[in-house]
């Protein structure tokens, strides 16, 4: 029994551990936090490669079983088909009712040794079957489950949070409160209390003097350089306006010089050709006066 039924441990097992999983994630906090990580990598890149690979592997092994489950229903259709045709011809030739029980009893004793071994492959076929479906499922559900679990986890943390900010600024509050009341109450109280002596607080006509002379140089000063620096800017305006102006014109004379030097060399080419041809004229003619 266990070596008919071997195909379908690594099934069982991959059921099992998913059952563990889905037991951890409807466990109390402390306890489903190993569910709920796993189920979290499984969303990024390394985990769903793996988790889809997996569901691919268990997708091939649920073709098996419909493949098996279409022949053994092609081959059942079939040997129906064949009784039924076996059972016209033998009532063609003989009785009814004698027919018929030569039938059973031939399609019985044909039948006895494979009708075992074809109910065994479909039990086998189906149980393949159902235990391939469980697993796909309840990986899918399992792997949504644990992301919905942490994402609610995720609120809860940001929630306890946002709570702990409002509890901290509810606090500042008061404190800040507390001490403008405090602050208040000191400066009634100052105001309670008699002032020192009149005039300590006054400054004399001379200091009241100097301080405004000050005030004027100071402002005397400030325009002074608000006038240099308005200067300065514009001698430097100017002397950016005259250094392009001479990059500008030094750009034209270079051009001008590698023009004169082209027209220099093509001159001087002209001279040589000149030069050549005049003294090819003077050999020919003297050449002729020896004749």
């Amino acid at each position: 029994m266990l070596g008919q039924l071997s195909f379908t441990l690594p099934l069982l097992i991959i059921l099992v551990l998913e059952t563990a999983v889905g037991a951890l994630l409807l466990c109390p906090k402390p306890f489903n936090q190993p569910s709920i990580a796993l189920a979290r990598a499984t969303h990024t890149q390394i985990g769903a490669t793996v988790f889809y690979t997996l569901a691919g592997v268990l997708t091939l092994l649920m073709a098996s079983p419909l493949y098996d489950a279409t022949q053994l229903y092609h081959a059942t259709r079939d040997k129906t088909d064949a009784v039924a045709a076996a059972l016209d011809t033998t009532c063609e030739r003989e009785s009814f009712v004698n027919s018929c029980v030569f039938v059973g009893l031939a399609a019985a004793a044909a039948d006895a040794p494979v009708a075992q071994p074809a109910a065994e492959h479909e039990a086998r076929t189906l149980l393949s079957f159902t235990l391939t479906a469980a697993c796909l499922a309840q990986m899918f559900f399992l792997r949504r489950l644990g992301a919905v679990l942490g994402q609610l986890e995720r609120m809860s943390v940001s929630e306890a949070a946002m709570l702990k900010q409002v509890k901290g600024l509810q606090s500042e509050y008061a404190r800040m409160a507390g001490s403008a009341g405090a602050a208040g109450g000191t400066a009634e109280e100052a105001a309670a209390q008699p002032s020192g002596p009149p005039g300590a607080g006054r400054l004399s006509d001379d200091e009241v003097g100097e301080l405004r002379r000050l005030v004027a140089d100071l402002e005397r000063m400030n325009s002074e350089l608000g006038a240099r620096l308005e200067k300065a800017n514009k001698a430097h305006s100017l002397a950016e306006s005259n250094l392009s102006a001479l990059k500008t014109q030094s750009k034209g004379l270079e051009n001008e010089y590698d023009r004169l030097l082209s027209e220099h060399d093509e001159l001087r080419r002209q001279l040589q050709r000149a030069g050549l041809a005049a003294g090819g004229a003077a050999d020919s003619r003297m050449g002729k006066k020896d004749e």
